[in-house]
């Protein structure tokens, strides 16, 4: 044994000694792995930092973008829905049902990207069914990990191998090569972690801690006294505000109610939109007003309107496009002492006033004439976009509270057929193996780009890093072994 091999063995039992100790991030380490085999001169400079281009590198990277689009379009969250009207309140059932879609999912891009897009849907579901958040993220790490069994992309040493194979001149392995053993492992993994792994996840009450829970939707509008006045009427053919702006229908002015948004159905499809000064209102248009009982009556009556159902399924939709924010005015607000006629409030921030506290007291549905002092609490509502940037606008008040809905709101969940469509193509790919796996991955993660399921800000956020520079710096390892 020569000494350039002692030294190789020697770098990696120093590496697997400090993966195991966690003293040191692992992307550190993999880092120190390059130095190493580099400065030493077992191998060269290029063949060390040949890792960073390697397909295997690349084909996680583009997952990572995969993933992050079917996380922007809201398939997560829809996947999270369905598993939530499957299960019920069954905290058995939602484990099981949590881990295969998690360790499906995982088959077929990375097992970070997978777990990032299920940690929020979990986080809802514990919510939901009243368990702690750990014990459904314990198994969804458990199933994102066996997932990685049941693919040839499931997971990096997978396709490492499968390369090794096909440089040596063997048979590489098949897409489905490791389903069925996968299968196997998912299905003791489950039984497993139902049977006896909860059993060691301490109390399925929800954690007490010294933070308040996140406010809901329905908190925000029960802490304003506006729950349940939300309305949606329907503009009738004659009626005096077809052809009028919001801004020209004075609402506020003449009723006392407030337009949040509106439901514009056209040939292909309806959409939801907020209620701006200069959108134009149209027959057959559907408003979502809030205001107290007596005025939509008045509402209804003067401008030739018809009252519609607003179910839970309506209200879903509309929350998908609008929601609610509470603010504080500072003490020295722009906005003290004025109206909110004088305010213009939606005009400035795009954003409806739809009630006040003041003093911590409800001071009712906003009126033209109520008068802003300091101290005072709004509920605004309009679209999520105008309500996120709520965040960077501290001149004339502070931003008290988003509802907790704020993290299930899918940017782009409009594209989410195009997102599915792009994911079964770039599957059909690698199975029927049309193109190499990295070049199909790599088409899928532009066409999410291209297509605006993901902006290219946010494709570069979405990659973790840690694990690239992790795989790329431990590839090198490979080459100075052989």
């Amino acid at each position: 044994m020569t000494g350039e091999t002692i030294f190789v063995f020697a770098v990696l039992a120093a590496t697997v000694a400090l993966f195991a100790s966690d003293r040191l991030r692992l992307d550190i380490v993999a880092v120190l792995v390059i130095l190493a085999l580099t400065v030493s001169g077992v191998l060269t400079a290029r063949e060390a930092v040949a890792g960073f281009g390697d397909p295997v590198v690349l084909l996680i990277a583009g997952l990572f973008v995969v993933g992050e689009g079917l996380f922007r379009t809201g398939v997560a969250f829809a996947v999270g829905d369905w598993l939530m009207q499957v299960a019920g309140t069954s905290e058995t059932r939602l484990l099981i049902l949590l881990m295969l879609a998690v360790a499906v999912l995982s088959a077929f891009m990375s097992s970070t990207g997978a777990v990032a897009i299920f940690i929020p849907v979990a986080l809802s579901l514990a919510s939901k069914v009243g368990v702690s958040p750990s014990r459904l993220m314990m198994p969804l790490a458990f199933a994102a990990l066996i997932g990685g069994m049941l693919t040839l992309i499931g997971t990096p040493p997978n396709l490492v191998a499968s390369t090794a194979l096909a440089r040596e001149g063997l048979e590489p392995f098949g897409f489905f090569a490791f389903t069925p053993i996968g299968l196997i492992v998912l299905a003791i993994g489950v039984v497993y972690v139902v049977v006896v792994g909860r059993r060691m996840l301490g109390s399925g009450r929800p954690d007490v801690g010294t933070r308040p829970p996140s406010l809901s939707l329905r908190d925000l509008s029960a802490a304003y006294d506006v729950t349940d006045r939300l309305r949606r009427l329907r503009i009738q053919p004659g009626s005096p505000l077809a052809g009028k702006t919001v801004a020209q229908a004075l609402l506020r002015t003449r009723y006392g109610a407030t337009v949040l948004g509106l439901e514009r159905r056209d040939r292909f499809a309806t959409s939801i939109m907020p209620a701006l000064i200069d959108t134009e209102l149209l027959a057959d248009d559907i408003l979502y007003v809030t205001g107290e009982d007596a005025e939509i009556v008045r509402l209804i009556a003067g401008e030739s309107l018809e009252q519609q159902d607003l179910d839970e399924r309506q209200i879903k939709n509309v929350t998908k496009e609008l929601g609610l924010a509470e603010v504080m005015l500072t003490p020295h607000s722009a906005l003290i002492g004025e109206t909110l006629k004088e305010a213009h409030f939606r005009e400035r921030y795009g954003l409806s006033v739809i009630a006040v506290q003041k003093k911590g007291k409800p001071h009712g549905p906003s009126r033209a004439d109520t008068t802003l002092d300091f101290g005072d609490s709004l509920l605004v509502g309009g679209s999520w976009k105008q309500i996120e940037m709520l965040r960077v606008r501290q001149s004339n008040f502070v931003l008290l509270t988003l509802p907790s809905e704020i993290a299930e709101v899918a940017p782009a969940h409009r594209r989410a057929p195009i997102a599915l469509l792009i994911v079964v193509g770039m599957l059909l790919l690698m199975t029927l193996k049309v193109v190499p796996s990295v070049t199909a991955v790599l088409i899928a993660a532009l066409a999410m780009v291209l297509t605006r399921c993901v902006r290219m800000e946010d494709a570069y956020r979405s990659m973790s890093w840690q694990s690239l520079v992790l795989i790329a710096g431990m590839l090198p390892m490979a080459a100075a072994l052989d």
